[in-house]
C-alpha cells in the first residue's frame, strides 16, 4: 500500500507540483490549502506524512496551528515543514513543535522526493528490527516500535528524537554532537538544531517526571546519558 502524504500549502501552483512529483515517484497525496481544511481532514484520515507551510492566507502561524492540532491528536505522524519563513527562531518553534525537518524554499522536487524517502527509509528500518524493549534503569526503550517509556509512562518522541535518544544510550562515555548529527540521517544538520532536539527530549521526560536529569552537557564536545 502506497503512503499517504498530505500537502498543506496555498499556494496553488506550488501544492500541485509537489503533489505531482511525489505521485509520480509512488505515494498518494491529499491536498489542503487552508488549517481548516486540513484539521478535518486530518481528523477524518490521518495521513503519514504532513508537509506543511507555515503561512496559510491570512493565518501567519496556520501551519504551525495544522502542527499542533496533528501532535496532539495522531502524534505518530511526522511532520516537515516547508517554508519561506528561514528565521532560526521559526526553526527552532517548529522542532519543539515536534516537527522531523524544517525546509526553506525554495526547494528543488528532486530534494523533497529524497527527504520524503529518507523519512520512511527510517522508519521502516526501525520497524524492521524485532525484540522485547531494551530496559536500562528507569529507561525501556523498543527500537521496533519506536517507544521510549520512563519509570512506566510513555514519552511520545519524534522519529529524529528517538534516533539522538538512542544514540545517547549507546554512548557510554558521551556522544558528540558530530555523531549525534550522523544519528539523525538527515544530511545537513546544524549544531543548533541537535542542541534544540535536545531541549525537546528533556522537556519530554520533564513532563513525565520533573525530577528526570540523565542527558548531560559536555561542553565544547555533545552531550552524555548519566544515569544506570
Amino acid at each position: 500500500m502506497a503512503y499517504t502524504i498530505a500537502i498543506v500549502e496555498d499556494d496553488i501552483q506550488q501544492r500541485r507540483h509537489y503533489a505531482e512529483a511525489l505521485r509520480m515517484n509512488g505515494y498518494s497525496v491529499a491536498e489542503y490549502d487552508s488549517r481548516e481544511q486540513a484539521v478535518a481532514g486530518f481528523d477524518r484520515n490521518a495521513p503519514d506524512l504532513a508537509i506543511l507551510d507555515i503561512i496559510l492566507g491570512s493565518e501567519v502561524g496556520g501551519g504551525f496551528e495544522v502542527c499542533r492540532h496533528l501532535k496532539a491528536h495522531r502524534p505518530q505522524v511526522p511532520v516537515i515543514f516547508l517554508t519561506t519563513r528561514g528565521d532560526e527562531l521559526d526553526k527552532i518553534y517548529g522542532l519543539q513543535l515536534g516537527a522531523w525537518d524544517y525546509q526553506t524554499k525554495p526547494v528543488s522536487l528532486e530534494f523533497l522526493v529524497a527527504r520524503v524517502d529518507s523519512l520512511f527509509r527510517i522508519q521502516q528500518g526501525s520497524g524492521s528490527q524485532t525484540g522485547v524493549p531494551s530496559v536500562k534503569g528507569d529507561i525501556a526503550i523498543d527500537t521496533a516500535s519506536m517507544r521510549v517509556c520512563w519509570k512506566g509512562s510513555q514519552v511520545d518522541l519524534t522519529p529524529t528524537e528517538f534516533e539522538i535518544l538512542a544514540a545517547l544510550l549507546n554512548a557510554p562515555e558521551g556522544a558528540s554532537i558530530e555523531s549525534l548529527v550522523r544519528a539523525t540521517r538527515q544530511g545537513l544538520v546544524e549544531d543548533n538544531t541537535i542542541n534544540t532536539h535536545i531541549l525537546h527530549i528533556r522537556k519530554k521526560f520533564k513532563a513525565v517526571d520533573a525530577g528526570f536529569n540523565c542527558i548531560k552537557t559536555r561542553y565544547g564536545f555533545g552531550y552524555s546519558w548519566a544515569c544506570q
